[in-house]
């Protein structure tokens, strides 16, 4: 056997020793970089777009509140399952006899790598989750708006907005952020209008 054989079955030999620490680094690498896709999802929740869901329309809102529970939901199972990946579970015995510590090695690393796949595509599954409910708040529709438009004119001023009623001998019109009383007695027309100027 060449020497470069030999050492190539002396590292096969001591990798055999250390499978679990590798499987436990890659876990951990994993939990990092969860962290990284979390923070990314919060970031995306605050820039989502709109102010809140109850502007969209009636399929949209529920949906798009249960994509984003869902999302939540993956995020927070991938990440237990990198951690138990990463820390393993807390046992009671304490193995002291090399089968059964390598009985344990095996299957404990045998676990950790089930743990790190479940994180990776609850991961995965989670940020398309996110996304489709981002691009539900910034692309669905919204619930019309049931005012009617309409245009006052008065003996003072021209006013143009969403009717919001009568009342009191007024007119209220709703424009933007702010409510316009128009007293009736000044009124001199009122015409439904598709938009304001």
């Amino acid at each position: 056997m060449s020497t470069e054989r030999l050492l190539w079955a002396r590292k096969a030999q001591e990798l055999r020793f250390h499978q679990l620490e590798a499987t436990r680094k890659q876990a951990e690498s994993w939990r990092t970089g969860l962290t990284g896709l979390t923070a990314l999802f919060s970031a995306v929740l605050v820039i989502k777009g709109r102010d809140n869901l109850i502007s969209l329309a009636v399929p949209f809102a529920p949906l798009t509140a249960a994509l984003f529970g869902l999302a939540l939901l993956a995020f927070v199972v991938a990440t237990l399952s990198a951690i138990r990946a990463a820390s393993g579970a807390p046992g009671e015995t304490c193995l002291l006899a090399g089968e059964d510590l390598e009985a344990w090695t095996r299957t404990e690393t045998a676990e950790a790598g089930r743990k790190i796949v479940v994180a990776r595509r609850t991961s995965v599954f989670g940020l398309c989750l996110a996304a489709a409910a981002t691009g539900l708040v910034w692309f669905a529709p919204t619930t019309s708006n049931t005012e009617p438009t309409v245009t006052v004119e008065s003996a003072s001023a021209r006013y143009c907005g969403g009717l919001a009623g009568v009342s009191g001998g007024s007119v209220i019109v709703h424009s933007r952020e702010t409510y316009q009383l128009i007293p009736l007695t000044s009124v001199v027309a009122i015409r439904a209008s598709k938009s304001c100027p």
